[in-house]
């Protein structure tokens, strides 16, 4: 668990909201947690019908499966789809007219970019959100840390199908945890010259600072959704405990104090909660606690530890790592339910490590660690289904960004 134990320890049914012919294109979305109808899997879509520039059909079919929203039909079978586009594709854009069983209505939708994957995404984030009400998914980029031959580590940026990768950091040194506030924001740990620094980075503006430099741990910090505050561990005295930083005024208070040692800290959607892990207990657990210092209130029991947590700012609920029976699994549980156990959603072979909430509240990526390499997976934890974004990588903590 790289971003915790590195430093401390070692030692459907899927409810689709308001589909099929319950779906009514172009009328009011219905609430997130408004449910009309069950079903077993993914909704099909096929493309009866594409015309213009031959290059963009096959962006736009990987683009649509890599989303996980759709079971895509092959060629020549759109007409059976439950939902059926039919596709223009013209200078790196897409026209899409829209047909949903059942329904009288076609609903048009368009997405341009600077290549065809741009585009590709712009219009299946406008089709997730018409359909599902989802916010943006598939242009919202996902940082995670390359590790060069020599040991150095970089932050870099892709989208959910692998393009639009982007170098973000050049420090020539160790950059990790990276950790978003919001869509435009993130912040991370810079080892450099045996100094521990936390940096945050403006990403419209191509800008960072240090805004972190204490003597001793500086690290696995998160940036609020407002990007007003830092919470991050520090070892100020003879222990390490949470301190919450206003980046405004650069003065900090501390959070907890106790006997343990606390790591990994995420906010809470509406920023008033923190999530992080303390070893209090004999093993990492994870512990919720209010900003305003009521006491701190533990969310998992048992032996094993329970690592990297991120809280969905959708669904409301915490993902995280825990080790079962010798190995890694990705676990999500209900905070606002501590008496449900955690959802095992990761059942195949290989440590799963690091998860990060998708902008959808149903997806997650992670690392997921098989023979010698450590590549990036997206895990449905609806379906427990997963995906392969990379292939014979050693990669490590990727960090969604959030849709705002």
């Amino acid at each position: 668990m790289e971003r915790f134990v590195s430093m401390f320890f070692r030692g459907f049914a899927l409810l689709v909201w308001g589909f099929m012919p319950c779906l009514l294109l172009g009328q009011q979305q219905r609430p997130v947690g408004s449910v009309t109808k069950v079903v077993q899997g993914n909704p099909t879509l096929g493309m009866v019908k594409y015309t213009g520039d031959p290059q963009g059909a096959k962006v736009l079919e990987t683009m649509l499966t890599r989303c996980d929203w759709f079971q895509v039909l092959p060629e020549g079978m759109g007409e059976r789809g439950q939902i059926q586009l039919s596709v223009h594709g013209n200078a790196y854009g897409y026209s899409l007219s829209v047909r949903v069983a059942g329904e009288e209505r076609v609903l048009q939708l368009e997405g341009r970019g600077e290549d065809w994957n741009e585009g590709a995404a712009k219009v299946t984030d406008a089709l997730l959100r018409e359909l599902f009400g989802v916010p943006a998914l598939c242009t919202r980029p996902i940082a995670y840390v390359v590790t060069d031959s020599k040991g150095r580590k970089e932050l870099y940026t892709c989208r959910i199908d692998g393009s639009a990768q982007t170098r973000l950091t050049h420090n020539g040194a160790i950059s990790t945890e990276p950790s978003w506030g919001h869509a435009g924001a993130l912040v991370y740990t810079l080892n450099q010259g045996s100094a521990l620094q936390i940096l945050l980075m403006d990403l419209g503006n191509k800008r960072q600072r240090i805004i972190s430099n204490s003597r001793g741990l500086n690290a696995s910090a998160d940036l609020s959704p407002d990007g007003r505050k830092v919470v991050l561990p520090l070892s100020l005295g003879k222990q390490v405990d949470l301190y919450l930083l206003d980046l405004s005024t650069g003065t900090r208070s501390r959070l907890t104090e106790d006997d343990g040692v606390e790591s990994s800290p995420v906010f809470s959607p509406d920023g008033t909660q923190v999530c992080y892990v303390s070893d209090q207990p004999g093993r990492p657990q994870l512990y919720l606690r209010s900003l305003t210092g009521s006491k701190a209130r533990r969310l998992t029991r048992g032996g094993a530890e329970c690592v990297s947590p991120d809280w969905s700012p959708r669904s409301g609920k915490i993902c995280f790592s825990t080790r079962v029976g010798g190995q890694y699994v990705v676990a999500v549980l209900d905070p606002a339910h501590p008496e449900e156990e955690p959802e095992i959603v990761t059942e195949a072979a290989g440590q799963w490590e690091a998860p990060s909430w998708a902008p959808d509240g149903r997806h997650i990526v992670c690392t997921r660690a098989t023979g010698g390499s450590q590549d990036l997976y997206v895990v449905d934890s609806q379906l427990h289904t997963f995906q392969a974004l990379t292939k014979g990588a050693r990669l490590s903590l990727p960090a969604w960004a959030p849709a705002r």
